[in-house]
């Protein structure tokens, strides 16, 4: 698997030594580089191999490969200045997210503290202008005007996320799920031996439970089957060693002229 790349912007100063040494502690990421063209703060990328599934001129499969490059967009955001630039009536922070949207990447918001800092820069936004009750009402529509503008974020799939501990190292998480592995197999239940093939089964269907697949499964044994006519032998794929093979090789089915084989 390649590395990811991590680019960020040349303003960033001690947010950019953070996020350095972040990516330095990480293997799966290439060492930090500035970059003034990207849209955000941050941006992470990686080149991934993708195949393409299209019939040639005689009706046969072909499984072409190309390189597609996926990329990721973070901005930063003291919480301070998070209130002011989504609030505020020149629409900064809006601005720049339109812009991220636009280039049609995934992105986000890294608001580099939690709820009660949050609410205390809303605070000491507005204490000078207001008091008592007018206080209080200016506080509310503050917090609701940012629940609101969040939630619109979200929907349209750049979310603001309030991390007051380990925003940076987070953040690299997050990037490596959204370029890299966003299954959610590692947390898959682990049933007792007897029990594995029975949860596989459960797993490929919705509205068939596990009273009715023991039933089937009684006759049946779930298989493996080639998905074209020609299936790369099990040993010799990538990260698959001969005791992972005789694991799994008791499953295969191939299927020659509408038979079906061992």
């Amino acid at each position: 698997m390649n590395r990811i790349k991590t680019y960020i912007a040349p303003t960033e100063g001690e947010r950019a030594k953070k996020l350095a040494l972040a990516v330095m502690d990480d293997p799966r990421f290439e060492p930090l580089e500035v970059n003034a063209e990207i849209p955000l703060d941050v941006q992470f990328r990686i080149d991934c191999e993708k195949s393409v599934c299209f019939e040639d001129s005689i009706g046969c499969q072909a499984f072409p490969t190309t390189t597609v490059t996926k990329i990721f967009n973070a901005e930063f955001k003291e919480v301070s200045d998070y209130v002011a630039s989504a609030l505020a009536p020149q629409g900064h922070l809006y601005m720049q997210l339109l812009a991220a949207r636009e280039a049609g990447h995934p992105c986000i918001v890294v608001v580099l503290g939690g709820d009660n800092q949050v609410a205390d820069a809303c605070y000491q936004s507005l204490k000078t202008r207001y008091h008592g009750d007018e206080l209080k009402y200016e506080l509310e529509s503050y917090k609701k005007r940012l629940q609101d503008f969040e939630a619109r974020c979200l929907a349209n799939g750049c979310p603001v996320m309030r991390w007051q501990i380990d925003p940076f190292s987070r953040l690299l998480s997050t990037a490596h799920k959204v370029l890299c592995e966003n299954t959610m197999l590692d947390y898959r239940p682990k049933p007792a031996e007897g029990e594995r093939e029975l949860v596989a089964a459960c797993g490929l269907t919705k509205g068939i439970g596990p009273e009715t697949w023991r039933n089937i499964l009684v006759e049946y044994q779930l298989g493996l089957f080639p998905r074209g006519d020609y299936a790369k032998p099990i040993e010799e794929m990538a990260g698959i060693g001969k005791k992972r093979a005789a694991q799994i090789s008791p499953l295969i089915r191939m299927v020659y002229a509408n038979r079906v084989r061992a």
